[in-house]
């Protein structure tokens, strides 16, 4: 795989910088997204970003509608969370509500070696991730369509996890739960970005311990 610049050290370029990066690696976001929303509207002419998400997908808030500048994380802030966490030869990554897998491309940049698993319950961002990687050799890199809220939904190991407001309070703290019950086999790094998930993590799980804050996300790790 090519290149390419992913840093970018203009934080209020950000969105700017990333959509000529999508550009370059070949996704079609836009396009994507505009097709879930219109066949949303189509389904529900009275309906809203709140409400078209949880009705195509089983009511997993999916956020269909949303302007992409917002649903998705700029790549110079995955960027940023990779200098803080640098991945590891061989390490694994697991990234909760992945979107189209941005971070894959970013963590291939640090350490090629890096296994990336992305989970989302989107079928047509998973299928356009999962071309992209193929498209650019990410053999390492993969996305599956599993809605993280299920009940039978088992969180796999990694290194660090990545995780977003993605859904109600109650799936947070969910996936919270699980990832507390990995914490006796090994050390890993948490990545919580969002008000709500940050906020969960400080008042209600004090065995992960704050490394580092920036403006949109955490680090917490499991160990001193």
């Amino acid at each position: 795989m090519r290149r390419f610049e992913f840093h970018d050290p203009i934080l209020d370029h950000q969105q700017a910088h990333s959509e000529r990066v999508d550009a370059q690696l070949g996704y079609r976001i836009d396009l994507i997204e505009l097709g879930l929303r219109r066949l949303a509207h189509v389904m529900n002419p009275e309906g809203d970003i709140r409400s078209w998400g949880r009705m195509l997908h089983d009511d997993a808030q999916t956020w269909v509608g949303l302007n992409p500048k917002t649903l998705l994380t700029p790549y110079g802030e995955l960027d940023r969370m990779c200098q803080l966490v640098p991945p590891t030869p061989n390490g694994q990554w697991v990234d909760l509500g992945a979107a189209y897998g941005r971070l894959a491309f970013v963590l291939n940049d640090h350490e090629p070696t890096t296994h990336f698993t992305g989970v989302e319950c989107v079928r047509e961002r998973v299928n356009e991730g999962n071309r992209l990687f193929e498209t650019h050799g990410l053999t390492r890199a993969r996305l599956v369509l599993q809605d993280l809220t299920r009940d039978d939904f088992q969180l796999p190991w990694a290194d660090c996890y990545l995780i977003y407001d993605y859904g109600r309070l109650s799936h947070l703290r969910w996936t919270m739960a699980q990832l507390q019950n990995l914490a006796g086999l090994g050390r890993f790094h948490v990545i919580a970005r969002g008000e709500t998930i940050r906020s969960l993590i400080d008042y209600a799980h004090p065995w992960l311990f704050l490394r580092h804050q920036e403006h949109r996300f955490s680090v917490y790790a499991n160990f001193v």
